[in-house]
């Protein structure tokens, strides 16, 4: 396996490691990470921090204020970057300005870039800084195009020549530079980043594809380039290259991308497969069917072994609406059974209703049972608008077994059919016991604004109250803002005091936007449940090695947790692993050559341990194997774990980092979606 040392590989670079810890006083410590965890200011307590006599205590509280992200104490960061002498220091403020996202940091920021004495860790932190502050909409407003422009100027003056041979700092200052352009996404950047797909570092050059991919501006210009770059010796590159061909939608690229179909990396595979489907050319359907055909032919397990490319190559094909398809859709049907997977389902929908319901249709959705299978079911019910698409999904709405996830798929395939009886379904959906199920359904239900349902929603969001996950209560919050009525208004005011700092927080959002007033004074901080008692246990951690060992269905995968880096996500995956919360838990999500994603104990994407973590955001990167926390927004951290399969570096700074595989890859790349964890074993020393 590939060693995992890119753009964070060296402790004077600013990382948090245990070296750190190890200097901070332990009370001192913990007392940092409970005003992190509370969101907590507490007046000037972390401010006068940046002024402590140790390096490391300035260090670490200019990350919690960063992490706290409250702009009262951007001038004291400033101050910091401007006078401190401590190079590690230097490099987490300006980490530090970049997560507070106040474009007060850029002229102190833009200073840094083009002093001198700064090194070059300085100028690559800051660097990243600026890339993250110039991509807020609300400050690409208020700094005005110019400023934008030279901003991103500066940027690109960053980036090396292609042929230079480079040291750890300036690959770290390149990479940087690389996600910077992306997320400010320019156009001029195009060009800059275009040379970099002959950098000497294939790092770089996977990084410089990646980008090209994710910049959303025309990059016809770069199509020699990225053909040029399937002859790369590195997979990485030629899977970017290929993804940034797809986006470009350039016919140029077809043939050659067919031809790539035949790389012996999966990656690269999955990569040339999307980027097929984004074109949509139909010259690329034949050899995509006869790859399907070969990959379920292979010994043993053959179908489900490569379930992942199968899948994707599925997608492909629907997005083409290849009608030639059909057959190997019927075969993989066939193979799947009761374990079809949606896009399948979908796939198959596309072809009309006597293709779909081929099968006797009480056998079709008796599924025997399995609720995913009928989710499957319902999400291709939903593509096809007929009378008996919509018959069997309201019967399978009256099946009073049914829960989450086949409810929700319901309640999105009946809307896509409107049958006359929805308004009802729906009003019933918001008071149903599961939640998930009340979240949809006022989701759903926000696009008719009739006064009966927001008294409906009204009395969802009483309903909601005593729930121990909060995501009715956000999707009921959102949908009665739509109707900027006085009582809609009263309606979210109840929520300013609710327990959830996110309830509350959305609370707020919603009030702002419909212009009631700002009630920010809600959020100030976060009541965590958690004593004193608790963070000292959670920062001694911090001077610990603690590994991780995940045993899967498809063997085992080892990983080192980071407590250093982020004490209160690693504590809370340690205690639900020895509690057995993961056991039996399957992997809901997988995108090939992205993420695996697990830990939710419905399977559906849509459940968690009823209480939610702030994030804490470093500066580990987002590489090979790397272990982090899903979110559906700031600070919405639960169970949910990733993997992700390849560097991602368009994660960094916005997903917490907390762990990194060291063995078992082969296994991670094995997985499949519904593969099993059988239970998470932790050992600390």
């Amino acid at each position: 396996m590939k060693k995992i040392i890119l753009f964070g590989f060296l402790a004077s670079f600013g990382c948090l490691t245990t070296a750190l810890a190890q200097t901070i006083p332990p009370t001192l410590h913990a007392r940092i990470i409970q005003l992190e965890d509370e969101r907590n200011l507490n007046g000037d307590e972390l401010a006068k921090l940046l002024k402590h006599a140790s390096p490391k205590v300035r260090e670490r509280a200019a990350l919690a204020i960063g992490r706290i992200g409250d702009k009262r104490d951007t001038a004291a960061l400033i101050e910091l970057l401007q006078s401190e002498k401590d190079e590690s220091v230097r490099a987490m403020t300006a980490f530090a300005l970049g997560e507070m996202e106040n474009d007060a940091a850029v002229p102190a920021l833009l200073t840094m870039l083009e002093s001198d004495k700064a090194s070059l860790v300085d100028r690559a932190r800051s660097v990243e800084a600026l890339g993250k502050i110039a991509s807020v909409p609300a400050n690409i407003e208020s700094l005005g195009q110019t400023t934008i422009e030279q901003i991103s100027n500066r940027l690109a003056e960053q980036l090396p020549d292609p042929k230079t041979t480079l040291t750890a700092e300036k690959k770290l200052l390149a990479g940087l530079t690389i996600t910077a352009l992306m997320r400010v996404r320019p156009v001029s950047a195009v060009e800059p980043l275009t040379q970099q797909l002959k950098s000497t570092d294939a790092d770089l050059r996977a990084q410089a594809g990646n980008a090209l991919s994710r910049i959303r501006q025309p990059i016809a210009s770069a199509v020699p380039s990225l053909l040029e770059a399937f002859n790369d010796s590195d997979h990485n590159v030629r899977a970017n290259a290929a993804r940034a061909l797809g986006v470009s939608k350039d016919a140029r690229a077809v043939e050659p991308l067919i031809k790539l179909l035949g790389d012996k990396e999966e990656q690269v595979q999955v990569s040339v497969i999307r980027a097929l489907a984004a074109i949509g050319d139909k010259r690329a359907a034949e050899p995509l069917i006869e790859m399907g055909g070969r990959l379920c032919k292979q010994k043993g397990e053959g179908c489900y072994e490569n379930l992942n490319r199968l899948l994707e190559i599925v997608s492909a094909l629907d997005t083409m609406k290849a009608d030639q398809a059909i057959p190997l859709f019927r075969k993989l049907r066939e193979v799947f059974g009761t374990g079809a997977y949606s896009e399948l389902e979908i796939a198959i929908a596309r072809f009309g209703e006597k293709e779909f319901f081929s099968s006797d249709e009480s056998e079709l959705l008796s599924g025997g049972g399995d609720a995913n299978h009928l989710a499957n079911l319902a999400q291709g019910m939903g593509e096809i608008d007929s009378e008996l698409s919509k018959e069997m999904l309201l019967m399978l709405w009256m099946a009073s077994y049914l829960e989450e996830p086949t409810i929700p798929q319901i309640l999105r395939a009946l809307a896509k059919l409107k049958p006359k009886t929805l308004p009802f379904l729906l009003r019933d959906g918001l008071l149903h016991k599961d939640p998930i199920i009340r979240a949809t359904a006022a989701t759903l239900i926000a696009s008719s604004l009739e006064d009966r349902n927001l008294n409906r929603l009204i009395e969802s969001l009483a309903a909601s109250s005593k729930d121990k996950e909060n995501g009715a209560k956000l999707a009921i919050l959102t949908a009665i803002s739509k109707y900027k009525s006085e009582m809609a208004v009263e309606a979210i005011k109840s929520s300013l005091t609710d327990k959830d700092h996110l309830v509350r927080r959305r609370a707020v959002d919603l009030l702002k936007q419909m212009n009631a007033g700002d009630f920010s004074q809600f959020v100030l901080t976060v009541q965590t449940g958690h004593n004193k008692l608790f963070y000292q246990r959670v920062a001694a951690r911090t001077n610990k090695k603690v590994i991780a060992t995940l045993h899967t269905d498809k063997g085992a995968v080892t990983m080192e947790l980071f407590p250093a880096e982020a004490p209160i996500t690693v504590d809370s995956f340690v205690t639900l692993a020895r509690k057995g919360y993961f056991n039996g838990v399957t992997f809901h999500r997988v995108v090939p050559n992205f993420v695996i994603q697990g830990g939710d104990p419905r399977g559906t994407g849509n459940g968690g341990p009823g209480y939610q973590m702030r994030c804490e955001v470093n500066m580990r990167p987002y590489e090979r194997g790397t272990l982090g926390m899903a979110l559906s927004g700031k600070d919405t951290g639960g169970s949910q774990f990733f993997i992700t399969h390849s560097p991602q570096p368009h994660l960094d700074g916005g997903y917490t980092v907390f762990g990194q595989v060291t063995k078992g890859m082969e296994v991670v790349d094995r997985i499949g979606r519904g593969d099993t964890i059988k239970r998470i074993t932790i050992v600390e020393r």
